[in-house]
């Protein structure tokens, strides 16, 4: 069934149809193919062709919580994934480093965590949130990134400067800018999404952002960052239908080193299937929040 186009991929695919006709930007030699042969197809310029409408392998089950997305087969079910893909998961943890799956947090940081854990969210909650800061930012209509990439479904977009990925959830969107000689926004403006800039590494797409603001969660379980985060992620194809997505996060004010994330994302659609995203409205809650807050606005 066809679904209606949201508002915002109006004027977002717009805006990507005037740069496609915008002079091609630099790019390197064409890479060599992988040692079983097979490579993407390509844009129209050249690029490794990651257009279509994607989801997180796992529908999203790490949003909930990063360090235990998948622990059991008996306390998490996955639309489409058996018992026996449950089980053989591993590490069940969507951090890939350090080893042990954990973030590593400096000490006032894990003790902040373990405090928004007493107010909300945790297995149990002991204590009354005191503000918006002890709450969910999804309650503020805020996902961020890179919480953002765990959320069905995405669309991408590609041209010959800018990638941009657009969500049915909260109305988000990101715009990559593939061409890194422009200025870069000043240290003093922040935002949910930073300031994203993107090269092709062989078949790879690899964005380092910055100038990210420290309202977003990794998950639902009140992990979160400072304004000090930079991020650099990186989109791998290995088949058709499938890109590798890995992150590494580096935030010297909350952790003690940096540390990656991993997990699969897959193509639901070709932008042949005449797919389209259905908006999400997501309308701040204020009531909710005056519920969950009691006395403590």
């Amino acid at each position: 069934m066809r679904k209606r186009i949201r508002n915002l991929t109006i004027p977002i695919l717009a805006v990507a149809s005037l740069v496609w006709l915008a002079p091609d930007a630099a790019h390197g030699q064409a890479p060599a193919a992988p040692a079983n042969g097979w490579q993407p197809a390509r844009t129209p310029d050249g690029q490794p062709d990651i257009q279509g409408f994607w989801t997180e392998e796992a529908g999203g089950a790490e949003a909930v919580n990063i360090e235990t997305a998948l622990q059991t087969a008996d306390s998490l079910r996955v639309q489409g994934w058996t018992d026996e893909k449950l089980k053989a998961r591993k590490p069940f943890s969507s951090i890939v480093d350090p080893p042990n799956g954990k973030i590593p947090y400096q000490p006032w940081a894990e003790a902040r965590r373990q405090q928004i854990l007493s107010r909300y969210g945790g297995d149990s909650v002991t204590d009354t949130p005191r503000g918006p800061r002890d709450v969910s930012p999804e309650l503020l209509c805020i996902i961020g990134t890179p919480r953002v990439m765990f959320f069905a479904d995405f669309q991408v977009v590609q041209t010959r400067e800018h990638i941009i990925m657009s969500w049915e959830r909260s109305a988000e969107y990101r715009v990559i800018a593939l061409r890194n000689d422009g200025p870069r926004l000043p240290a003093a403006v922040k935002l949910h999404m930073g300031d994203a800039r993107g090269a092709w590494e062989g078949n790879t797409l690899v964005v380092q952002t910055t100038n990210l603001n420290d309202w977003g969660w990794f998950d639902s379980k009140g992990n979160f960052h400072t304004d000090a985060m930079t991020l650099v992620e990186r989109f791998t194809p290995v088949d058709a239908k499938t890109l590798r997505y890995r992150v590494t996060v580096t935030d010297p004010k909350a952790f003690t080193r940096p540390w990656t994330m991993e997990w699969t994302l897959k193509q639901r659609y070709a932008p042949s299937d005449h797919y389209e995203l259905l908006e999400t409205a997501c309308v701040e809650g204020e009531r909710a929040l005056q519920s969950i807050l009691g006395t403590h606005q």
